[in-house]
């Protein structure tokens, strides 16, 4: 990522994400037998999407397609392939209710090059994918809502009635800080632009920034009022997490309001103690908490332990409520752990850590009847969308 200078994001392999209760203190053990019994109760979706690794040719390697997998039994319902010139999809965003996706298509090129391989890949369209209630999954539909360029986009988020599409992106990036970032919304249907929001000046809205990774900088609430999102002012600042009033007059980033901030800050270097910013959080649906990736790092010397955490923040006050999750890791050798979705008041989450290359991403679902696995395989999977 970009926008953490000197911060070494290095996979730490075996350690899987427990998302938690909010409830500080509260742990379960795993539950193998009757695994989903009462999570309906907790709104999960009948359904989730992921982007997947093809198979094939080495080409296909660094291609994927869209698959869609039953919740409660892991089983794939359905598989999409993005249609020319597109052939790989490398962004994916759904509504919590599992009924509406919307994946970024893109191009990608493989050309040997000294010895090597060359990946070049080129943002072509939005597309859009509903399922009924019935569980039919229809066909990709493209999208007049024009694409970032893969440099520039920091992620896109559709709203939970599946109308809108807001887009983060930023005019271009510096070494350590992009330049204007904006967030744009669209409406879904027609692609027409509703509204612009723009920090003037070097700022960094946290999120893709030109890498693959399954980061997405935005949330909502579930009345689709309020967006969510982490930014970065200077690299040696504090992330903070503002609040975006969609109904609200004006279009300045700068007078959202900032809930809290994540981190000690300034900059992570070997024997500094406190906590770094983490560079993944989201806005529960009801908009009372906010649920964070963060990194401890304790004591000095051979002293020295870091922690990757997951922890969740009163939205009124900025204070932590409840430790989530907390993984001792050796020192530089850090993940950050993000967040996919969240029941209304953050009793139940789902969350992952992303793995070492080759290795498949650990999915977890917790709440106060301890911790389930995300069924069906990880393996090859790069990105999820709940």
């Amino acid at each position: 990522m970009n926008t953490f200078g000197d911060i070494l994001l290095t996979a730490v392999a075996g350690v899987t994400l427990l998302a938690a209760p909010t409830s500080p203190g509260i742990r379960g053990g795993a539950q193998p037998g009757g695994r989903l019994a009462g999570l309906a109760a907790a709104g999960l979706p009948h359904q989730y999407a992921a982007l997947a690794e093809r198979s094939g040719s080495v080409a296909n390697g660094f291609r994927s397609k869209l698959v869609i997998r039953d919740m409660a039994t892991g089983r794939t319902m359905a598989t999409r392939i993005a249609s020319r010139p597109a052939n790989s999809f490398c962004d994916l965003t759904g509504t919590p209710d599992g009924r509406t996706f919307v994946a970024e298509a893109c191009k990608v090129t493989v050309t040997p090059l000294d010895g090597g391989l060359e990946v070049v890949t080129r943002p072509v369209r939005f597309c859009r994918l509903t399922v009924d209630g019935q569980g039919r999954v229809g066909r990709l539909r493209p999208l007049r809502i024009p694409v970032p360029s893969i440099v520039s986009m920091d992620g896109a988020t559709v709203s939970p009635g599946g109308r809108k599409l807001a887009v983060a992106s930023a005019s271009g990036h510096d070494a350590d800080l992009a330049r204007n970032p904006a967030i744009r919304l669209y409406n879904l249907s027609t692609g027409r632009l509703l509204r612009t929001w723009r920090w003037a000046g070097r700022a960094d809205i946290i999120g893709r920034n030109g890498n693959d990774v399954s980061i997405d900088p935005l949330s909502w609430t579930a009345d689709g009022s309020t967006i969510a999102f982490p930014l970065m002012t200077g690299p040696e600042e504090k992330t903070q997490v503002r609040l975006l009033d969609t109904a609200a007059p004006g279009s300045n980033l700068r007078r959202t309001r900032r809930v809290l901030n994540l981190g000690s800050g300034p900059g992570f270097v070997e024997g500094f103690g406190g906590e770094v910013d983490g560079p993944d959080s989201m806005i529960t649906p009801d908009g009372s908490r906010i649920v964070a990736s963060t990194v401890a790092v304790c004591c000095h010397g051979l002293d020295a332990k870091t922690l990757m955490t997951v922890s969740e923040f009163s939205v009124a006050t900025g204070a932590r409520v409840a430790l989530l999750h907390s993984v001792p890791v050796p020192q530089l050798a850090v993940i950050f752990l993000p967040v996919l979705w969240s029941s209304p008041d953050g009793s139940t989450v789902i969350a992952a850590a992303a793995p070492p290359t080759g290795e498949t991403m650990p999915v977890d679902i917790m709440s106060g009847r301890g911790i389930t696995p995300l069924l069906g395989s990880m393996a090859g999977i790069s990105q999820l969308a709940f």
